[in-house]
C-alpha cells in the first residue's frame, strides 16, 4: 500500500507467486493502520477488481474506510454478502456508471503504486543478491525503506 500524497510505501507483505494478492489486501491493511495510528487515519483505498471481495467491503465499513474498489460490471445491486459492497455498487450506478465513478473517486491514483513499483526498480534494479528466501525478503524491505527516504527528501 502507499500513499498516493507523498509516493510513499505504507505497507509491505512480500509473497510468492503462489499468493493471491486479494489474500493480502486485510493483512497490509492492519499493518498501515497500526504503523500511522490515529493521527493519520486512512480515509479511504483505492483498489482494482481483483480486491472486489465481500470480506474486503466488509472489514473496511467495519473501520470506517471508503471503498475505491472497482466491482464487476455486471455486480448485484442487493447484499450477496457485503451490504456495503451492495451500496458501493448502487452507487456507482446513481452516479452514471464507472466513468463518473472513477472521477469522483479518484480511482486513476491507483496507478500511482505501479510507477512507484517501476522507481523502485529503476533506482535499485529488478533483482535481488539474497540467496536465501529470507534474505530476499530482507533485501527487498530494505530498499523500499531507502526508497521512503528518498521520497521523503523530494517531498
Amino acid at each position: 500500500m502507499i500513499d498516493v500524497e507523498t509516493n510513499q510505501f505504507l505497507g509491505l507483505e512480500i509473497t510468492d507467486e503462489s499468493v493471491q494478492d486479494d489474500q493480502m489486501f486485510i493483512p497490509l491493511l492492519d499493518q498501515v493502520q497500526h504503523q500511522c495510528g490515529e493521527e493519520h487515519p486512512m480515509h479511504w483505498v483505492l483498489g482494482d477488481g481483483a480486491y472486489d471481495r465481500n470480506e474486503i467491503f466488509t472489514t473496511l465499513e467495519q473501520r470506517n474506510i471508503l471503498s475505491g474498489i472497482k466491482t464487476r460490471v455486471n455486480a448485484a445491486t442487493h447484499s450477496t454478502g457485503s451490504p456495503y459492497r451492495a451500496e458501493c455498487i448502487r452507487d456507482r450506478i446513481r452516479l452514471g456508471g464507472y466513468r463518473m465513478w472513477s472521477w469522483i473517486t479518484t480511482y486513476g491514483m491507483r496507478w500511482k503504486i505501479e510507477g512507484n513499483f517501476s522507481s523502485l526498480k529503476r533506482i535499485f534494479g529488478e533483482g535481488v543478491r539474497a540467496t536465501s528466501r529470507e534474505g530476499m525478503f530482507r533485501e527487498i524491505r530494505m530498499k523500499v525503506n531507502a526508497y521512503n527516504m528518498l521520497m521523503a527528501m523530494v517531498a
